[in-house]
């Protein structure tokens, strides 16, 4: 990539803004002076490459975004940054094989930050296949955690507690596009979603669930299944793309559900 100093201060103040940091903020936490800081955000100082990684650190910026802060200070990018189905990923790709599996019986899916599917556990697919018609679904839904739970195409149809759930997941893209401000992917998550007919407001959370999370309430025909789930990311990522990476679990809420996901493990065992 060509080296543009110059749009290193104009991308700063965006991540700045977006982060809702004032500079006073932002160069106390990065501990350098609120002048130095102006002067790096108007062009009047050109940054070094510490200071650009002191910055990206101090903003908590993810990774790839760190990258872009160096390139568009005029620095090679400090961090790897390929496909996961790259050959350079092939470690990558194997922790998160073991993770999915380990979590059987219980489903999980593998998802970047725009939450597209990246793995997929046998467990998640008999959870998807209950409760969605997954042959007859059209691809670009089901690619997409969320775009698949808020779908009429997806999950929609059996998720009884419909509004509850809907209104979380549009408050955490509303949460995560405003403080992701530049990246495409969530945008173009942000649009899709858009685009999907009678979805509630995004609104704050509190207030929707009755206990101390929310339960996601299926039910397709006699079928029915109580689930709560959890996100867990790569606790020291090297990697723009480990960076990136949450695995989300779905765990029986209650008894009959824990009998329902044992149950579908035994029939593929036979």
């Amino acid at each position: 990539m060509a080296s543009q100093p110059s749009l290193f201060g104009p991308l700063l103040r965006r991540f700045r803004v977006a982060r809702g940091l004032s500079q006073e903020r932002l160069a106390l936490d990065a501990e350098i002076s609120s002048r130095h800081l102006s002067c790096l955000e108007t062009g009047r100082a050109a940054p070094s490459q510490p200071m650009v990684l002191l910055l990206g650190a101090a903003l908590d910026l993810p990774l790839r975004d760190r990258n872009g802060l160096l390139q568009a200070a005029g620095f090679v990018a400090a961090f790897r940054d390929v496909p996961l189905e790259a050959p350079e990923a092939a470690s990558l790709r194997r922790a998160i094989d073991l993770m999915l599996e380990g979590i059987e019986p219980n489903g999980a899916v593998a998802c970047d930050r725009a939450w597209n599917i990246l793995r997929m556990n046998a467990a998640a697919s008999r959870l998807f296949a209950l409760f969605t018609d997954v042959e007859n679904a059209p691809p670009v839904v089901m690619r997409n955690a969320l775009v698949a739970t808020l779908h009429p195409a997806g999950l929609r149809s059996s998720i009884v507690n419909f509004e509850a759930v809907a209104t979380l997941l549009l408050d955490r893209v509303r949460r995560e596009t405003t403080r992701f401000a530049d990246d495409p992917a969530l945008l173009r998550l942000r649009d899709e979603l858009a685009e999907i007919p009678d979805l509630p407001l995004p609104s704050p959370i509190s207030g929707v669930a009755d206990g101390p999370f929310l339960t996601v309430h299926l039910r397709r025909g006699d079928l029915e299944a109580r689930l709560f789930t959890t996100i867990a990311t790569i606790g020291t990522p090297i990697d723009a793309t480990a960076d990136d990476l949450r695995i989300e679990t779905y765990f029986p809420a209650d008894e009959p559900t824990q009998r329902l996901v044992a149950s579908l493990t035994t029939r593929t065992q036979r």
